[in-house]
Parts: C-alpha cells; sequence; structure tokens
C-alpha cells in the first residue's frame, strides 16, 4: 500500500470513529506515525484529502447500476446493498453531509452531479422495469421521479435517523434500507413483478 493509500485509509477510519470535524490534520499524522509537513506533502488541505476520498467512493459505485442485458429484480435489490455497504465503509460521509455540503464546496459539487446521474440511471432502470411488466404503468398520482428520490433519501440519511430513533421501544428501523426500499417499491410491482420478488426472497441469500 502506498503512502498516499495508507493516508486515506486511515483518514476513513479516523474520520468514522470521530466525526470528520472532529478530526484535524495533525491528528491524522499522529496516527500515521508521520510528520505533519510530510501528511501536506501529500495532501496539503483536509479539503484535498476529502477530494481524494471521495472519488474513490465514487469510483467504487460507479458501476452499481449496469443497463446491459437483461435486469432482474434481483439486480435493484444487489445495488441497494452495495451501496448499504459502501454506506457503511464511508459512513461519515453520509453521518455529516451537510456538514460537508456547507463546508466542502468542491466535494458537495462532485456529490450533486453524481447524485443527478443516479437519478436519470434510476429513472431508465425503472422504465425498463415497467417496458418489461414488471412495475405498472405511471400514471396520475403515482409519479416514479418522486418514488426515486424517496428511496434515494432512504439510502442517503439512513445513518442519520438510526441515530436520531435510537430507543429500544421503536423496532420499525430496526432493519436495513434495502428493506425500507422494498416496501416503497412493492406496491408499485405487477402481478409478475411480485411473483419475481417472492422468488428472490424464498432462493437469494442475501448477505448483510
Amino acid at each position: 500500500m502506498s503512502i498516499k493509500e495508507k493516508i486515506k485509509s486511515t483518514a476513513i477510519t479516523l474520520f468514522n470513529e470521530r466525526g470528520l470535524s472532529s478530526v484535524t490534520m495533525r491528528q491524522l499524522a499522529e496516527a500515521l506515525g508521520i510528520s505533519p509537513g510530510n501528511l501536506t506533502y501529500h495532501f496539503k488541505t483536509k479539503a484535498s484529502l476529502l477530494e481524494q476520498i471521495y472519488q474513490m467512493m465514487h469510483a467504487e459505485s460507479s458501476d452499481y447500476i449496469s443497463l446491459d442485458g437483461y435486469i432482474t429484480l434481483h439486480h435493484y435489490q444487489e445495488l441497494l446493498r452495495q451501496f448499504y455497504l459502501l454506506r457503511q465503509h464511508y459512513r461519515f460521509f453520509f453521518n455529516d453531509l451537510v456538514y460537508i455540503r456547507n463546508q466542502y464546496p468542491e466535494v458537495s459539487r462532485m456529490h450533486q452531479a453524481t447524485n443527478l446521474v443516479r437519478f436519470r440511471n434510476a429513472r431508465m432502470l425503472v422504465d425498463y422495469f415497467v417496458e418489461s411488466g414488471r412495475m405498472v404503468k405511471e400514471e396520475p398520482p403515482l409519479d416514479y421521479d418522486r418514488l426515486i428520490h424517496s428511496i434515494w433519501m432512504i439510502n442517503t440519511f439512513w445513518p442519520a435517523q438510526e441515530q436520531v430513533l435510537d430507543s429500544a421501544e421503536y423496532q420499525v428501523n430496526k432493519t436495513t434500507p434495502v428493506e425500507i426500499a422494498w416496501q416503497l417499491l412493492y406496491p408499485y410491482l405487477t402481478e409478475s413483478g411480485k411473483e419475481e420478488y417472492w422468488q428472490i426472497q424464498k432462493y437469494v441469500k442475501v448477505e448483510k
């Protein structure tokens, strides 16, 4: 592992443990066992470090939605699961998203551009499921763009609600965003789509 990769890996660990805003470059250098000067030689600022971490995160998720070949609802489930795992690995980013939006404009810009691409790809995926008979046609008041946005919000802000609703008396959120996303999508599946859904639940082992 190169020194730059080690810096990014250690930074992700510290950011996850303490929060992005709580970790200074000096603390990161101490955790790495190098001088602050050595650290800033590779990453001049915390912003430049975060930008590269985001680029790495983006690269890992760039092929989550593939529209090549025949796509099943299991592919959709895997898409959600992969994003869930990504969010766990980079949980600091999603916990501190509003802070990042306000303090790191370049990262915010990249994240917004990524989301717009994901919305377009998700819409193409939904249209494909409609055309292939797994989802019902879009008729008022149904708006698939809003459904896509709702599923995006669940996946993006899931960590925040876990922290806010952590009462043992409340069990609704003691699950995964993958399962909650299915709750939103299921009512819009056709009979064919529902049959495929239940086949997935019966025969496909989902790793969490």
